[in-house]
């Protein structure tokens, strides 16, 4: 059954299969001067003035520093996994868990040459939309994104103490987003951005540097009410803090240009889990690594 779905997504995208990553090189560009974090943050305390709402688009961009990952084929384009009528495309967002999921694949599908790659989340929702629309006809594509464990417990936990129902928790939180109230900002060349981060220990992490973070209390919302919001308010006010996938794929192309990781590393193939990704292409799929601090 696989080898038959794929077959008919090969003959459709083949065309214009999912990007490795010359565009995920051009899509960190915009974001490379914002990258100097840690050492320029500060907390914003008061509500920020109105201005314009920002186009969908644009706050969606916000999330090319979220690369996903992808279990494709051999030419890149993305192998979805068929339950009944339905084709499952997971979006992992560590490479631990997309590591065990292309085990499985392989195992069980031993005759396709299966692959992972990294893409900037906002760049997969692009591809997936077009997949939908090349989609044969009577099947439905859905492409969850595959958060950490750890990260989804945290989120349900503190949703219950805020008083939301089990219900409304189960159908409207898939991937938590955190932030603080108030904000924790940091002051970018285009002024001061609220902060909302994809782990719940990155945010941990950043609220450690600062002598006043008992005064900020730890919020979670699902990503997709994040940019709800983001559209919604009248100023860019907003950035996504880059994942540990990120800073993963800075170091890969750090190894590939020379430099050696150690074994066990995240360089080395996911905290040694076992498989590197291809040194041939690590060029290609990592994004730049940022700018020194000032």
């Amino acid at each position: 059954m696989v080898v038959i779905i794929v077959t008919v997504l090969n003959r459709r995208l083949a065309a214009a299969p999912l990007p490795r990553l010359p565009s995920f090189h051009e899509s960190f560009m915009a974001l490379r001067r914002a990258m100097a974090l840690l050492a320029t943050m500060a907390l914003c305390w008061g509500a920020v003035p109105a201005a314009r709402a920002i186009p969908e688009a644009e706050a969606l961009r916000k999330l090319q520093v979220v690369p996903v990952l992808l279990i494709t084929d051999e030419k890149g384009i993305p192998l979805p996994i068929p339950r009944g009528k339905t084709l499952v495309l997971p979006l992992f967002l560590d490479y631990a868990r997309a590591e065990a999921e292309w085990k499985r694949f392989r195992q069980a599908n031993p005759g396709i040459r299966a692959q992972i790659i990294p893409v900037p989340l906002n760049v997969a929702n692009e591809r997936i939309a077009q997949m939908r629309r090349q989609i044969k006809e009577g099947y439905t594509l859905v492409s969850p994104p595959i958060p950490l464990p750890r990260d989804l417990e945290i989120a349900t936990k503190m949703l219950r103490q805020q008083g939301v129902s089990e219900e409304k928790i189960r159908k409207g939180l898939t991937v938590p987003v955190f932030f603080t109230k108030p904000f924790l900002t940091l002051r970018t060349p285009e002024g001061e951005r609220g902060v909302f981060f994809l782990s719940h220990g990155d945010m941990q992490a950043a609220l450690a540097r600062f002598p006043g973070r008992d005064a900020l209390k730890p919020q979670v919302a699902d990503l997709t009410a994040v940019l709800r919001e983001i559209v919604r308010v009248e100023k860019d006010n907003y950035i996504f803090y880059p994942t540990q996938e990120y800073f993963r794929l800075q170091q890969l192309q750090k190894t590939a240009a020379g430099g050696a990781a150690a074994p066990g590393s995240p360089a080395a193939g996911g905290g040694g889990s076992g498989r590197k990704l291809p040194a041939d292409r690590v060029k290609l799929q990592a994004p730049p690594p940022p700018p020194p601090a000032p």
